[in-house]
């Protein structure tokens, strides 16, 4: 085993470099579909939305309750997830 840190390292515009080597980073992939987490993306078309701060394409789901990201790769750092669930 490779004790090189980026060995295998798959780097993602989504996914900074600290929160992947930081292992106490929890990351989301569904938020509830609220005001405060509805300002954090600019809206692109009726079920699309754009990420404000890493320009990730995501989307309403189905049932229009949640937002969820259109790649399987962006995802929300906890940090960003915090901001936009708090009332």
């Amino acid at each position: 085993m490779s004790r090189d840190v980026f060995d295998g390292f798959l780097w993602h515009s989504a996914i900074g470099i600290d929160a992947s080597l930081d292992g106490n980073k929890r990351f989301v992939t569904r938020i509830a579909n609220t005001a405060k987490a509805r300002s954090m993306f600019v809206a692109s078309g009726e079920n699309f939305l754009i990420h404000r701060t890493t320009r990730a394409l995501w989307k309403l789901s189905d049932d229009k309750q949640s937002i969820e990201p259109v790649f399987d790769t962006d995802v929300l750092g906890e940090d960003e997830v915090r901001e936009a669930t708090q009332e």
